[in-house]
């Protein structure tokens, strides 16, 4: 029995299979969520019916108004969260200048002050006279 025990070599390798497919599995799990990971404040969307627009074919900033007032530029990186409407202001100016060709959305709270909603359209109307898109969400069939 001695002589087994001496003959046998040891395995040193890792199995490295497992690995590779709990890999695989969270890559597919991070593709999957990914899209459905929206940036900026949490916003309670207006319903409505529309159709919804073509993709974008550049850059573009998604405006948030919080029912509270806050503002919010998604910018693709961390996003930035303005209590005043004038350093929101400023903010954005900054964007447009550095790409005015960039497409602007807007994302506002189905209870926020109107007169929010208002004093961004006009800014952006201002810098970006093409068209100012607004995000809804579909209407619940009951």
């Amino acid at each position: 029995m001695s002589r087994r025990i001496k003959n046998r070599k040891l395995l040193t390798e890792i199995n490295v299979i497992p690995y590779v497919d709990i890999s695989l599995v969270l890559l597919v799990i991070f593709m999957v969520a990914t899209p459905f990971m929206i940036q900026g404040i949490d916003l309670d969307l207006p319903k409505a019916e529309s159709q919804a627009l073509n993709k974008s074919k550049g850059e573009n900033l998604t405006i948030s108004v919080s029912k509270e007032g806050f503002y919010s530029l998604d910018l693709g990186e961390k996003d930035k969260v303005f209590k005043s409407f004038n350093k929101f202001s400023e903010q954005f100016l900054r964007v447009i200048n550095n790409n005015p060709e960039i497409d602007i959305f807007i994302r506002a709270d189905k209870e926020t002050i109107y007169e929010n909603i208002i004093k961004i359209m006009s800014l952006v109307k201002n810098y970006k006279t093409d068209s100012i898109n607004l995000i809804t969400e579909p209407p619940v069939n009951e």
